[in-house]
């Protein structure tokens, strides 16, 4: 999890946000317990209220599940879900701001081709 939060955009959603990323990259997996708000709280330095309501939106879009009196836990159909959320929003946010600049650059499909074989393959 980051460890700091920008001023950018909503603090609850950052968290959400960050909590998803953790699971996206297998940090925390389908079963895990998920940081407690006041673990959150302390890790953030934030309101309670702002963590409560990040983790409120994982539990109602089925991220994440309760156990009473244990805490939230990562659930089982979570991967699939935040995948298939992020891929119907990958063109949007990643595909035509790219296509975008390149056009202003000058630049054809194939340099972005090659720019893109370019970096994948360093990983």
């Amino acid at each position: 999890m980051r460890p700091t939060l920008d001023n950018d955009r909503p603090l609850f959603l950052q968290i959400k946000e960050a909590i998803e990323g953790d699971i996206l990259s297998g940090l925390l997996v389908p079963d895990d317990q998920i940081p407690s708000n006041s673990q959150l709280v302390s890790f953030f330095g934030i309101n309670p209220v702002t963590v409560h309501k990040g983790v409120s939106l994982l539990l109602d879009e089925g991220i994440v599940y309760k156990k009473r009196g244990l805490g939230m836990f990562v659930s089982q159909k979570a991967p699939e879900l935040l995948r298939k959320k992020r891929q119907a929003g990958f063109q949007k946010d990643y595909i035509e701001p790219l296509v975008f600049e390149a056009k202003n650059l000058a630049l054809r499909s194939e340099d972005i081709h090659a720019l893109i074989e370019e970096v994948w393959g360093k990983e």
